[in-house]
């Protein structure tokens, strides 16, 4: 039977809906053989998530997604990384993404008369692990937009009302602490960060200097001349190639644990990985 792995999966830690437990336990009916659990901005259900996994059978991988500063949606993903620098870093991040949040919910409160309480009802979310796809449901709820996507071009992506900036750290700092701290570092959904090939390109190289292991080449939307093209860069800098569905419960229902859009991937691919760290 072939084993297959999902290296990119949320909880309720974060932007997800199910907590780790259950997480865990679904990767389990999945018939996942390794799942990654990579949180924005926090590895607070890292340790439930991985005794979960040990306890069904399952290779339960501690890991997180970074958010770094960039223009537009770069994300690193670090797979294993560990120690008290790490821990100190991400407290600190975890402390921005809650100074941020608190700022963006007053903000929807002023503009829509939503309240925090509002928008995290039945989430299992707190304002701590709430993130702006929380806020875009809540406005698509309470009828002040029709979808996700609305609210976020209208009110919360960058430079809209409802949006504030946090502390965070450059694509180059995130791999280099990922490294620094015995993990590997993944260029997560590299198309939703740059177009072109040739830009592509250029970033892959400064991310394989600082230390970038991988680009995730399998996900869940992407078309298949999305995955040509970053297997394409990956080749032709030298990285691995890694995949994951980004699943994140019902807050994205269209997304399945384990699946990407060329179906599954393969354990292969984290054992490669393993061999980066």
């Amino acid at each position: 039977m072939k084993r297959t792995v999902d290296l990119h999966t949320h909880s309720n830690k974060s932007d997800g809906t199910l907590s780790p437990r259950e997480l865990a336990k679904k990767a389990k009916e999945a018939g996942l053989s390794a799942i990654a659990l990579t949180d924005h901005d926090t590895n607070n259900g890292v340790a439930e998530f991985t005794e979960e996994c040990e306890k069904l059978g399952i290779e339960g991988i501690p890991g997180i997604e970074i958010s770094t500063n960039f223009k537009r949606l770069m994300h690193i993903v670090g797979l294993y990384p560990h120690g008290d620098r790490y821990e100190t870093v991400v407290e600190k991040l975890k402390a921005a993404r809650l100074e941020r949040n608190v700022k963006m919910l007053e903000k929807i409160h002023d503009r829509f008369d939503i309240t925090s309480e509002q928008v995290l009802e039945g989430t299992g979310a707190s304002k701590e692990s709430c993130g702006r796809l929380h806020m875009a449901n809540a406005l698509v709820k309470f009828g002040h937009v029709k979808t996700v996507s609305d609210a976020f071009e209208k009110y919360l992506k960058r430079g809209r009302p409802c949006y504030v900036e946090k502390f965070s750290l450059s694509p180059e700092e995130s791999v280099r602490l990922i490294k620094d701290c015995g993990g590997i570092a993944i260029w997560a959904h590299p198309v939703q960060a740059i177009d072109t090939e040739s830009d592509m390109l250029e970033m892959a190289k400064k991310l394989k200097e600082a230390g970038l292991d991988a680009m995730e080449c399998m996900y869940n939307n992407f078309t298949p001349d999305e995955s040509r093209l970053c297997r394409s860069v990956a080749k032709r800098v030298g990285l691995l190639e890694s995949g994951g569905s980004d699943f994140h419960g019902s807050n994205k229902p269209a997304v399945s644990l384990g699946r990407v859009s060329e179906g599954t991937v393969p354990y292969e691919i984290l054992e490669q990985l393993k061999t980066r760290i």
